[in-house]
């Protein structure tokens, strides 16, 4: 930045430079004109050095301002440009694009017009996402809380039968479910993001903790008739327990939320050149090419009618661990064909 605004001062120097040169060439042609013509004796009054020097000091006053304007305002220009399109960008505006000034691409205006323009660019992206983050969960708030204000209402209601109170009541406890997942991965990611060092680790099999993370979810894929199929290698790690979990209980929950009904789920975990390699594979419906370089960004669904329950938090959530444990994650997948996480750790 420094280097920008001495810049700048070196135009505004070499500009009032040039003023001079301009305006005491000028002086000195008036001086000359009226040597050659003799205007002097044009004058009645009688002439004195002050008045020779008060007369050349008003012609170099309204030549050297002439010159000053035109000068001042071709440098100065694109800072006043500048300082309106940041008070546009201040005042909520983020459309702002300006067009780098006619001074080579070197140029260090040039070079500020450009990252002003990516600093808006960056701006209107983050209110995007700001915005889209608003929208999806009000939009996954509202479902849940809505199916509990309900239920709730109709358990009021003294002639339901026992079977009609227990499955209102297991409604209920699944949209809490719901939200306590969406506000924990919130407060997850909120936490990871100012966090460079993971902590509290301990050694522990990770197969055998794979293994727990497919059991606590057998009710949901065996209501669907999915096939689990894990092939785990014995693996022990060192690492923070519950983070880990994260990793696994969100890539299997996608699994099985986006494979269809007597789908497949491959899980394998097996050592590499030193390092920890987890696939998980489904058959499921799988992603476009245009959908999968963003899907770890936060609040970012593909789905945007929403027919499957998600709020964009969980990959994010799974690529922030993954990243601080010094690890890779990868992702192939084709519409129709099912999709491939691949999670690469220091072993």
């Amino acid at each position: 930045m420094k280097i920008h605004f001495y810049s700048i001062w070196f135009r505004i120097v070499v500009a009032f430079f040039w003023i001079m040169v301009f305006t005491m060439v000028a002086i000195g042609f008036t001086v000359h004109l009226f040597n050659r013509f003799n205007v002097w004796r044009l004058i009645s009054l009688p002439l004195t050095s002050l008045h020779i020097l008060t007369l050349l000091a008003l012609i170099s006053v309204v030549f050297g301002s002439l010159v000053s304007m035109f000068a001042l305002h071709h440098v100065l220009n694109p800072i006043m440009e500048l300082s309106k399109a940041m008070q546009k960008v201040a005042e909520g505006n983020y459309d702002i694009h300006l067009n780098p000034p006619l001074h080579g691409p070197k140029s260090e205006m040039y070079d500020l017009w450009n990252s002003f323009n990516q600093m808006v660019r960056e701006l209107n992206s983050t209110q995007t996402l700001h915005t889209d983050f608003i929208s999806n969960v009000s939009h996954e708030f509202k479902t849940p809380l809505a199916s509990i204000s309900g239920y709730a209402t109709l358990l009021q209601d003294d002639t339901l039968t026992q079977e009609e109170r227990e499955e209102y009541l297991n409604t209920i406890i699944q949209s809490t479910r719901e939200l306590s997942r969406m506000t924990g991965n919130i407060l997850s990611l909120s936490r990871l993001e100012n966090q460079s060092i993971i902590s509290e680790k301990e050694s522990f099999r990770l197969d055998e903790q794979i293994r727990r993370c497919i059991l606590r979810l057998e009710p949901s894929w065996s209501a669907k008739g999915l096939n689990i199929y894990p092939e785990l290698a014995p693996i022990t790690w060192n690492g923070n327990l519950e983070l880990t979990a994260h990793i696994w209980n969100n890539l299997l929950e996608n699994a099985i939320k986006f494979t269809p009904q007597g789908g497949e789920i491959c899980v394998t975990a097996q050592i590499q050149e030193s390092r920890i390699v987890v696939t998980v594979q489904d058959s499921g419906i799988g992603m476009s090419p245009e959908v999968q370089p963003r899907i770890f960004d936060k609040f970012y669904q593909g789905d945007t009618s929403h027919k499957k329950k998600g709020n964009g938090l969980g990959l994010p959530l799974v690529h922030k661990i993954v990243a601080l444990c010094g690890g890779s994650i990868e992702v192939e997948s084709q519409p129709e064909l099912g999709s491939v996480f691949r999670i690469s750790l220091p072993l």
